[in-house]
Parts: C-alpha cells; sequence; structure tokens
C-alpha cells in the first residue's frame, strides 16, 4: 500500500457473521478527540453503518484498510472497492464542533426546522441551544420545500466530492463509493419513514427519483460507481440502475 494507507486493517473477516459481530452501532466518535483524530472518529461512525447495511451482499473475506483519498480501501473477494466519505451539513454548523466536544461529543446534530404547523425542535443542551439560537430564525417549510432542498444539497455533496476524486492524490479504485452521513437541518423526508399522510410519501418518494435522474445525467456515476446516503437508521444507494432503500437499525418495537 502506499504511504496515505496503513498497514493494519481496521475490520477483517470469513464470513458476515463475523463482521457484523465485530460493528458496534452504539459507537460515537470521541469527545476528546480533535483534528484529524475526530475525522477518522467520525469516518468509523459512517463505515461502522455501511459496512452493517451491506454486510450479506458482500464477497467474503473481506478486509477494511483505513487510508486518505478514498478513505477505506474494502478488499473483498471479488475485488478492491474506495469509500470515500462525507458528512453533509452545513459550514456554520462544521464550526461549532469544537465548542460541542464536551456536549456531543463534537458530533454537530443540527435542530431541524419543521413545516408549518409544527413547533420547533429543541436541544436537551440549553449550551448547544444558545450556540445554535441563530439557525433557528426563519419562516416554517411549506410544502415539498424540504424534499426539493433535499435533493438540492445531495447533488452539492456529489459534485463537491467529484471534484476531489479528479485531483491528482486520490486513487481511483476499480468501485468508487461515496458514503454521505446526511446531516442537513431539514424536517423529516418521508421516504424512509411509514407515515400516513399520502402527501408526504409522494413528496418523498418524488425526491429520491428526481436525485436518481439528476446523477444519471450528470453522469457522476462514471465517477462513484455508486453514491450511498446515511439518514437515520436507513442507507439510500444510488446507482446507474436506479435507487435501493436498506435498513441498518431495525425498527423499534411498539
Amino acid at each position: 500500500m502506499d504511504r496515505a494507507a496503513t498497514t493494519e486493517a481496521w475490520w477483517a473477516a470469513a464470513d458476515a457473521a463475523s463482521l457484523r459481530g465485530q460493528l458496534d452501532l452504539r459507537e460515537h466518535p470521541l469527545a476528546v478527540a480533535t483534528g484529524s483524530q475526530a475525522k477518522e472518529q467520525r469516518e468509523r461512525w459512517m463505515m461502522t453503518r455501511w459496512l452493517t447495511a451491506w454486510s450479506p451482499q458482500l464477497a467474503y473475506p473481506v478486509q477494511v484498510h483505513k487510508r486518505e483519498s478514498p478513505d477505506f480501501l474494502v478488499d473483498t473477494g471479488t475485488g478492491r472497492v474506495g469509500v470515500e466519505c462525507m458528512e453533509v451539513v452545513p459550514e456554520s454548523f462544521k464550526q461549532l464542533q469544537a465548542k460541542l466536544s464536551g456536549i456531543n461529543s463534537g458530533w454537530v446534530r443540527p435542530a431541524a426546522h419543521h413545516r408549518q404547523g409544527d413547533g420547533r425542535a429543541e436541544w436537551d443542551s440549553p449550551l448547544m441551544r444558545q450556540l445554535l439560537a441563530d439557525t433557528y430564525e426563519g419562516s416554517p417549510w411549506i410544502g415539498d420545500e424540504p424534499e426539493r432542498l433535499w435533493v438540492e444539497v445531495m447533488r452539492w455533496a456529489v459534485q463537491k466530492k467529484r471534484e476531489v476524486l479528479h485531483k491528482p492524490a486520490f486513487a481511483v479504485q476499480p468501485c468508487n463509493v461515496l458514503l454521505l452521513y446526511d446531516n442537513w437541518p431539514l424536517p423529516p423526508v418521508a421516504f424512509i419513514e411509514d407515515v400516513a399522510e399520502e402527501a408526504l410519501r409522494d413528496w418523498g418518494l418524488a425526491a429520491l427519483d428526481a436525485l436518481s435522474a439528476q446523477l444519471m445525467a450528470s453522469d457522476a456515476h462514471a465517477d462513484f460507481q455508486q453514491v450511498d446516503i446515511l439518514r437515520e437508521g436507513w442507507l439510500l444507494s444510488f446507482t446507474a440502475t436506479g435507487v435501493q432503500r436498506m435498513r441498518y437499525v431495525p425498527p423499534v418495537a411498539g
């Protein structure tokens, strides 16, 4: 491996059961982590969820190595996959991460504006609410505005990482996956939830179709053959053949 990669595998497994046994979805980024260590912890958090979702379909044996550009190399029984990670979050929230290290492990979780007629979410920590006070301003969302903005934000994130992939330092692999953690402050989008309101379901599914079509139209899959988005216990996977939804956290029993 080149100097960008580690020599020690973070995960190595002969089968899916062995891999899942090594993955702890309860893990959070370390509160004491800063700089590159904090980035590494967040990427581990994301990769744990990605591997959990895909573990039944990977070709074994599997080894996962940490590196940079891309962030992970996944060696499988059928070839090598590069996984590049990105937390999709407004810059204003990212700037708060150092201040929040003692409250929320430095892992910013924005409070979303709600739709018209709903109340606004609050944080458990008074300090966190104070730090994020400016972001609470603004009118409630109306109609399918959250879904349309979600498509724009995800498309922007993909384009940003496509530019990274074309830099000389990026080691393009036979298969390249872009793994996004959707941490943008929007109301819940219903394509991943069982909701009673038909309009919300229709808007959510339309957003999935719109993003899939836009990724194909921009030839995004020529760079990242797979764009995976983590959101609230789900993984949304976009490829040239369409979109697949996978739950990586089982639903809570009522």
